[in-house]
């Protein structure tokens, strides 16, 4: 527990003791100039001396203003000592959800560029408090009601797949990190957003202030957060001991559950456990699969169907014992009437991702698709592993077509290299979750 006495630096140095940075590693800060990345980054500074730092600022030219904004984000972190990099959206598009899907997606680059694992985010306690409002107000699960990790996943997929975000001001108040800005005589930019009553945050924090003053303690939300955060890491711990036990993925893009050890567990152990499945056969990296979605396939995983059934862009059936889970064909192959199925070009020794869930490197230039009904044009030898792959396999296998048209699958023991991203996904899916400095 921090102590009254602690000084900011102390607690910033103690959360920090949690985020496996090496020294060889860069540490890369989200910055926009705002008092709360502005302290972040000050106090990395000041810490990490021996670490090359880098100032990501992202400017989505949503505003005609923002391009002057980023210029002046840019100056305050080089004077800070930091190495500042403007990256511009050239696809500029209005909404809050499309915008933070740029965001992520720019910033996930930028770390692959510099080499580094770890994207640092300045999210304070106020913003996990609005986190958990927003969310209440929507009826959000308990794992909404989590809100936001010390450490995660970086919401960017397939883009950010190996990479981690971390906030280590989780613990501390915007309030607080002012006063220390203050006191070390620097400026932020102030983002007029933050006033805006258009926004549902600006909203929900004008009503918390409201409430605090009408009574509601201080901490109290966070309080709930923390026992919201345990309960989220017991039901994740859980449906990873299922799924040790009955879970085999297989490279060719498919998985296989035990159908007995899966029905029989707790319905909130199973249901969890599912959806991690599901999301991962699905190349769902980032976006979760709807609850809804995930009861509704094990209602009818128990009332045992003949035939199977599709559900979050899967294909679900019972062979023998165990629970068959294979991509959806329409999703990768196209739907009637268009047809219109993915295909991805791709350069001789460059990784491409296909699917979301595949990550390939062919041996010459052409397009990477999925099978489909041309089994018979692979290589014989191909062809033959192909044959013993379930049926509802085979026409999903990514195989990579040359410019004569000749077809080989890296996945069927063909020229080329491939990974199936689902262990990855899935470890995203029920990662720990960290509580952070409390």
């Amino acid at each position: 527990m921090n102590t009254p006495t602690m000084s900011l630096v102390q607690r910033f140095a103690r959360a920090m003791q949690a985020v496996p940075v090496s020294v060889n590693e860069p540490m890369v800060i989200a910055f926009s100039g705002g008092g709360d990345s502005l302290a972040l980054l000050a106090l990395a500074c000041d810490s990490y001396t021996n670490h090359k730092l880098h100032a990501l600022i992202v400017d989505h030219g949503l505003r005609r203003e923002s391009e002057e904004e980023a210029r002046r984000a840019a100056a305050m972190a080089t004077a800070l000592g930091a190495t500042a990099h403007i990256l511009t959206s050239h696809t500029p598009r209005a909404g809050h959800q499309h915008a933070r899907t740029a965001r992520y997606t720019l910033l996930a680059k930028a770390c692959r560029d510099l080499g580094a694992k770890t994207l640092f985010l300045a999210h304070t306690l106020d913003d996990q408090e609005e986190t958990f409002a927003i969310r209440l107000a929507r009826g959000s699960t308990a794992r909404g009601l989590a809100a936001m990790s010390a450490r995660a996943p970086l919401p960017a997929w397939p883009e950010g797949h190996d990479l981690w975000l971390a906030r280590p001001l989780l613990a501390m108040r915007r309030k607080e990190l002012r006063h220390w800005l203050r006191a070390r005589g620097l400026d932020w930019i102030e983002d007029p957003s933050n006033q805006n009553r258009r926004y549902n945050r600006v909203r929900v924090r004008q009503h918390l202030a409201a409430l605090q003053e009408a009574g509601l303690q201080s901490g109290r939300i966070a309080h709930s957060v923390h026992l919201l955060r345990q309960l989220e890491n017991e039901r994740r711990q859980q449906a990873n001991a299922l799924l040790d036990q009955a879970l085999q993925l297989d490279p060719a893009g498919y998985a296989r559950l035990r159908c007995a050890p899966v029905l029989q567990a707790p319905t909130i152990t199973r249901e969890k456990a599912l959806g991690a499945v599901l999301a991962s056969v699905a190349g769902r990296g980032r976006a979760p699969v709807p609850h809804g979605l995930v009861r509704r396939a094990c209602t009818k995983l128990q009332a045992a169907p003949g035939r199977g059934f599709s559900a979050a862009g899967c294909r679900l059936s019972l062979q023998g014992p165990d629970i068959l889970i294979s991509r959806d064909p329409g999703a990768v192959l196209g739907r009637a009437p268009d047809h219109k199925g993915l295909c991805i070009p791709i350069k001789a020794g460059e990784p491409v991702y296909f699917d979301n869930r595949f990550t390939i490197t062919a041996t010459m230039d052409g397009w990477v698709e999925a099978l489909g009904k041309r089994g018979k044009l692979l290589p014989l030898a191909e062809y033959k592993a192909l044959m013993t792959l379930p049926a509802p396999v085979r026409p999903v296998v990514p195989v990579w077509r040359d410019h004569s048209g000749a077809l080989s699958s890296p996945v069927l023991g063909g020229a080329g290299e491939v990974q199936f991203l689902a262990k990855v996904i899935l470890s995203r899916k029920l990662a720990s979750f960290s509580h952070g400095t409390e």
